[in-house]
């Protein structure tokens, strides 16, 4: 199995601003922002929906995914949870992601269904700073992926100290499966 590679926060925020500029960019800006800071799968882009929780709106993805093993088994609908990224002075980024969406903020378009990881990754690997970042990657014998984002989530919340339960949850990952 393949190492993934954690992004850091500088990073993403390198990537983020080496986009061209206009609404197609403006689109994967938005869908790099969403995985980076709740950790998503990029096909769960097209799963999310607000919905009403005990103290207002939650953010939500509905993706539900094999879970291997038992047969037919899948995952289950999740509240997601932000971990914010962090500037070059440790400044927290809010880039209001939740109210975004609630507005109709568009993502870009993913494909298939279930290509979405796919999509991202084509537009990303036209982008130079995604293939530079992809060769110091490769030279730490780890592979750079749309899923990098996904790492960051995890890296993150570990180092915040977050409860390997919580963090589990989060990600839609039972306790075996995040710790494997």
């Amino acid at each position: 199995k393949r190492i993934g590679y954690p992004l850091s926060d500088a990073q993403i925020l390198q990537l983020l601003d080496n986009l061209p500029e206009g609404e197609v960019h403006d689109r994967w800006r938005f869908a790099i922002q969403l995985c980076s800071v709740y950790g998503l799968r990029p096909e769960e882009l097209r799963h999310l929906v607000i919905k009403d929780g005990v103290s207002g709106a939650e953010l939500w993805t509905t993706y539900q995914k094999s879970m291997g093993g038992t047969k037919g088994a899948k995952t289950e609908p999740r509240r997601l949870h932000p971990l914010l990224l962090r500037d070059s002075d440790g400044s927290v980024i809010d880039w209001n992601l939740q109210a975004r969406l609630q507005v109709g903020e568009q993502l870009p378009p993913l494909n298939r269904d279930g290509d979405g990881g796919q999509a991202l990754n084509q537009y990303l690997r036209r982008r130079k700073v995604w293939m530079a970042l992809r060769d110091d990657a490769k030279q730490q014998g780890e592979q750079l992926t749309p899923y990098s984002f996904r790492h960051r989530y995890a890296k993150g919340m570990h180092a915040a100290n977050i409860p390997i339960a919580n963090i589990s949850e989060a990600m839609g990952h039972t306790i075996e499966v995040h710790l494997k």
